[in-house]
């Protein structure tokens, strides 16, 4: 992100990729892709909060929008897969949570914030790291003063079977930081967190990336 001569925040344009976008479509198209619940991150953190505004970039079906909602927070969840978000959506009606939980479809490479939140969380973007900067660069400029961001993604530590064709997704959090314009005033925890999966029925260790950083407040 840089500015303009007025001093406005303005991206950096990102190629169309009509691709990207159609193949997560088609991934959540076939049914459930994840467990639903929240990521472990998130609790975390909105424990010591208040709640307040939250925005999910990337949200999926839902997990932590949903979990969110539970707890007081009005949250918001934006993704481009339509079918991902008609599960969250039903989801939230089941629960009763359809006035605290809304759910956007946005593709993110085009997404600008026309508002502020007091958390912005982001995970496993599984973006190359031109895309990943802009969003990511994005969601800095819509924490509200005194707010929070939380980025979680995949370590490069972890086992290199594990990333398959999409190793380029891996990146450090300490990276980040000047990338996406987190400055002075900022509070910021960064950790490299293991965690286990399962993947096609096999526990597999993991190693997370994650960036949790306060914005000063007025």
């Amino acid at each position: 992100m840089t500015q303009d001569d007025s001093g406005a925040s303005t991206r950096h344009p990102v190629p169309h990729d009509p691709e990207r976008r159609a193949f997560w479509h088609d991934r959540y198209a076939k049914g459930a892709a994840w467990s639903g619940h929240v990521n472990p991150v998130v609790e975390e953190t909105a424990a010591e909060l208040a709640p307040g505004t939250a925005l999910d970039l990337g949200c999926g079906e839902g997990g932590d929008v949903l979990w969110l909602a539970e707890r007081g927070w009005r949250a918001t969840g934006i993704d481009a897969a339509e079918p991902a978000l008609e599960r969250a959506r039903a989801e939230a009606e089941r629960r009763g949570l359809a006035e605290r939980a809304l759910f956007v479809e946005t593709d993110l490479a085009a997404w600008e914030p026309e508002a502020s939140w007091d958390l912005v969380t982001c995970h496993y973007l599984h973006e190359a790291a031109d895309l990943r900067a802009a969003v990511l660069a994005a969601a800095v400029s819509a924490v509200a003063p005194g707010g929070m961001l939380v980025v979680v993604g995949h370590h490069p530590d972890e086992p290199a079977h594990l990333a398959g064709p999409r190793r380029h997704t891996r990146f450090l959090a300490e990276d980040l930081i000047a990338q996406v314009g987190i400055g002075e005033g900022w509070q910021v925890r960064t950790d490299a967190r293991p965690r286990t999966s399962i993947r096609d029925g096999v526990v597999v260790e993991r190693v997370d990336t994650v960036l949790v950083a306060t914005a000063p407040s007025l």
